[in-house]
């Protein structure tokens, strides 16, 4: 039997972030695209209102020319509740592939390369990052 075309829509919300934002937990499975060339932060929702499986990506599709991209926890509920993974394309220093079981911000430093990402999932009490960027040293974690 054919079913309807809507539903096999697996399309994704995407929200182009121009200023600082505020995740909210409606915003699960949605796709952020940082767009601000001045830089902005992306604040997740506090852990206890987000919920087991909230998710997103995030993807740069501006590249700054001046601050940064910010991915930070929700500070004044919650407390180095981000644990990181990260790729880097472009390896050769100490610094390539940082990961860290415990911070509170994820920075695209520098001037990222469009097309820099992650995917966040809320699993256990904690916010999983895994991510690639193309710069050598293009993000931190703190």
């Amino acid at each position: 039997k054919k079913m309807g075309r809507g539903f096999f829509n697996t399309r994704k919300h995407v929200q182009s972030l121009i200023a600082d934002y505020q995740a909210l937990d409606s915003d699960s499975n949605s796709v952020f695209t940082l767009d601000a060339a001045a830089g902005l932060t992306l604040t997740l929702p506090a852990v206890a209102d987000a919920g087991e499986g909230w998710n997103c990506e995030v993807i740069v599709t501006t590249v700054t020319t001046s601050n940064a991209y910010i991915i930070t926890e929700k500070t004044a509920s919650d407390g180095n509740v981000i644990t990181s993974q990260f790729l880097e394309a472009e390896t050769d220093t100490a610094d390539d592939g940082p990961h860290s079981a415990g911070h509170t911000t994820v920075t695209f430093q520098g001037t990222p390369t469009l097309g820099d990402r992650c995917k966040i999932v809320h699993i256990g009490g904690r916010y999983f990052i895994t991510g690639v960027t193309q710069d050598d040293g293009g993000v931190v974690l703190a």
